[in-house]
């Protein structure tokens, strides 16, 4: 089943074409690694809506929160990553304070190429990394990220192979050279596509998957196809009412609700069903690696209820 193979890692990494849903997919992920048993770190970049906020936690923003019973969340920003990691290299508190304070030190972080990516990138393997105190064990079973959307997303899982190149020596090309170790390990680290059935998402869901193995040498684990409409009528149904909009039939359904209103929203239902086994049907031909259906959610928006429906689909697939 998909979700014992993702719980076979250490890190599960989500990236994806923007507006498909890879945060809920995230959130529904982890909270269905919790149910396992699981003590689960979602970790996001720089998220406007946390999921701690959705799942009806504390914010989260630069500190790990308990949104649930083994459930954590880290809202984590690049420039505390970085204020972060110049506090460990310095040592010195005074000397640290008066860089972070400098300026000349913020200007060199938001024009430098592919820093913040790398130092979100160490914050994670130094996440992973963590043991507790007494008992040595991972502080986290699982960790999930919900990277940032496809293009940046890949621009991410570069940038370290960039830096491993470019610095030969010193601490930035050596933790490079970690941080791509790890993601590339195919028992610690899975990459995981989410997607839509929509056009461009799937293009772009076709083109991650291709760039990830040829540019950086990380394979894809498995394909999420988030918000499927699925079947609700019978193929007799279907046929029913297709006959009864083009006979532009008159009457109610039922008090209140127009004949004609209730077959626009079944057509409706029809077409987007039919879209949803063509654009799953066309990843399943072009990609050869596990994909997954979830169900579109009638809901203005998504809490826990919702997530836990997810999670029990992940838990199916």
């Amino acid at each position: 089943m998909l979700l014992d193979s993702l719980l076979e890692h250490r890190l599960v990494v989500l990236t994806g074409k923007g507006g498909v849903g890879k945060s809920v997919v995230g959130a529904s992920l982890a909270l269905a690694a919790r149910e396992r048993g699981k003590r689960v770190l979602l970790v996001e970049v720089a998220a406007p809506l946390e999921a701690s906020r959705r799942l009806g936690g504390p914010r989260s923003r630069g500190r790990a929160v308990e949104a649930l019973p083994g459930l954590f969340t880290l809202n984590l920003d690049p420039q505390d990553a970085m204020d972060e990691y110049v506090r460990h290299v310095v040592k010195l508190d005074l000397v640290a304070r008066r860089i972070l304070a400098n300026p000349v030190y913020h200007r060199f972080f938001a024009a430098a190429p592919g820093l913040k990516e790398l130092m979100v990138l160490g914050k994670i393997m130094v996440l992973e990394e963590a043991r507790q105190r007494l008992s040595r064990e991972p502080l986290y079973d699982l960790i999930v990220v919900d990277a940032p959307a496809t293009g940046h997303g890949l621009a991410y899982l570069k940038v370290p192979l960039a830096a491993s190149r470019a610095i030969p020596v010193g601490p930035v090309g050596h933790n490079a050279r970690r941080i791509l170790q790890l993601f590339r390990d195919p028992e610690r680290t899975a990459l995981v596509i989410v997607a839509a059935p929509e056009e461009m998402a799937v293009v772009e869901a076709v083109e991650l998957h291709r760039a990830a193995e040829a540019e950086v040498e990380i394979e894809p684990q498995a394909v999420v196809l988030n918000g499927c409409h699925e079947r609700r009528f019978s193929d007799a149904d279907e046929a029913e009412v297709l006959r009864l909009a083009r006979s532009d039939a008159a009457g109610d359904v039922e008090p209140g609700v127009p004949l004609q209103a209730a077959l626009r929203a079944a057509r409706r239902q029809i077409r987007r069903r039919k879209l949803t086994r063509f654009y799953r049907d066309r990843l399943a031909r072009a990609l050869d690696t596990p994909l997954v259906s979830l169900p579109f959610l009638f809901r203005e928006t998504i809490g826990l209820d919702e997530l836990r429906t997810l999670a029990s689909a992940l838990e199916a697939a």
